[in-house]
């Protein structure tokens, strides 16, 4: 990525504007109506345009002045990798949590990045603080309309958030979440609640006090502190116990019996985790209203099983050809999974077995699916002997066929020359089909 006016052009979509003008992939583009481009939201901004004049640098080093007519709605056809063309606006905290803090070396090179960025808030749904933002950016997210915005609360106490967040500009977030809401700015707002520190009371006033902000706030999701065995020299903190997430449990589900009173609706959501933890039953779907926190963990488990429900009544007595498969999970998601396969292998020449993969790599008290390194998968099935085929989650991987240690996935295949690794998609439909069909 280059710096602002020199954004190389990934692709072209065959038969657009783009591709008619000759613009191709790895040219630049310099701006647009003579106007610089810091990010993605300033190019679908200006190519709105009936008349564009745009810059193009050619990879030979030609500059070409395109004049264009187009409709309103008409895109000019050009894809990019990134979508912020200024640099990223990194983080300027130092969260008493922060996973980024609790990670050692030798991860992707995206989880080592502590970014705070209002862009990727409102193009992608990552989380922001509202601390670095200056008097710019917030006239900038107030004029274009930008929103909805994922926000991090954690507290809505002044001096604790400071504590927490450990920056002196943190405790004004709410007077800020205020202003953006005389604006019709809304939010989608989290808390990571860690013990003795913005549970109990805290949470009570965190909750009023963004109850205040009802119409804007479209869901709070709380969502249990994760954290690694690299803590050394750390703030001190702990995990939830089964007893205190019972507390939670009962503490939220008493505030959204309150809310579904006061504003006819609940908006405030809590991680599956806590549930598990507690051995508490997780809510019916009705009650996440669409799930709106899922990359959040909230709903996940009762969305899967809803899925796997719809499809249960089409799964046959049995299949002609004996199958066997290894499905790999966390110690998490095997208490989603475990009743899903117990019904699986109620099918006749079908056998479905889970392959618990503990988190050595960060600590056996992370155990999500999608935190499990390759080198603990690999050191997993070779302690039980796994044969045939074997099942990873997509979420396991990202775009670039890298686990979360680097490892890449042909590097885990040659390890094992004797399986057969399928990646599926964290859908019930897409397992069940890949199980009997496949």
């Amino acid at each position: 990525m280059e710096k602002r006016n020199c954004i190389e052009i990934e692709a072209v979509s065959p038969n657009s504007i783009a591709a008619d003008l000759d613009i191709e992939s790895g040219d630049k583009l310099m701006s647009i109506n003579g106007m610089p481009i810091r990010d993605y939201i300033d190019y679908k901004f200006l190519v709105t345009d009936l008349y564009l004049e745009v810059l193009i640098k050619k990879s030979n080093g030609e500059e070409w002045l395109l004049e264009i007519e187009k409709d309103y709605d008409e895109d000019l056809g050009l894809e990019f990798s990134d979508i912020i063309y200024d640099g990223l606006k990194k983080c300027n905290n130092n969260c008493l949590f922060c996973f980024v803090n609790q990670s050692p070396p030798g991860l992707r090179r995206t989880l080592n990045l502590k970014d705070d960025d209002y862009r990727f808030s409102f193009l992608q749904g990552s989380y922001i603080t509202l601390t670095n933002l200056r008097a710019k950016d917030f006239e900038r997210i107030k004029r274009m309309h930008l929103s909805p915005l994922y926000i991090s609360i954690h507290t809505t106490n002044p001096k604790l958030r400071v504590k927490m967040l450990r920056n002196k500009k943190a405790g004004k977030v709410l007077d800020r979440l205020k202003d953006l809401a005389e604006f019709g700015i809304e939010f989608h707002t989290q808390i990571v609640l860690c013990p003795n520190l913005n549970d109990g009371e805290e949470l009570d006033r965190t909750v009023q006090d963004l109850d205040e902000l009802a119409s804007a706030v479209k869901s709070l999701a709380v969502v249990p502190v994760g954290l690694t065995k690299f803590r050394d020299e750390l703030y001190d903190l702990r995990s939830f116990t089964k007893d205190e997430a019972k507390q939670v449990v009962a503490q939220v589900e008493d505030w959204q019996q309150k809310l579904g009173q006061q504003q006819g609706g609940n908006y405030l959501y809590l991680a599956d985790e806590f549930y598990l933890l507690a051995e508490q039953p997780l809510p019916e779907a009705e009650a996440y209203d669409g799930f709106p926190q899922l990359e959040n963990g909230v709903g996940m488990v009762r969305l899967f099983w809803d899925q796997f429900a719809e499809v249960e009544d089409e799964l046959p007595d049995t299949i002609e050809e004996e199958k066997k498969f290894t499905l790999v999970t966390g110690e998490l998601g095997e208490k989603a999974l475990r009743p899903v396969v117990a019904r699986l292998n109620e099918i006749r020449n079908l056998l479905v077995e889970l392959l618990v993969v503990p988190n050595n790599f960060f600590g056996r008290e992370v155990t999500v699916t999608g935190l499990l390194t390759g080198k603990d998968i690999i050191k997993k099935i070779r302690e039980e002997e796994v044969t045939g085929r074997v099942i990873l989650p997509e979420i396991l991987l990202n775009d670039d066929g890298l686990f979360i240690d680097d490892l890449k996935l042909e590097e885990l295949e040659a390890e094992f020359d004797y399986l057969e690794f399928i990646l599926v998609a964290n859908n019930a439909s897409d397992l069940t089909n890949e199980l009997i069909n496949n």
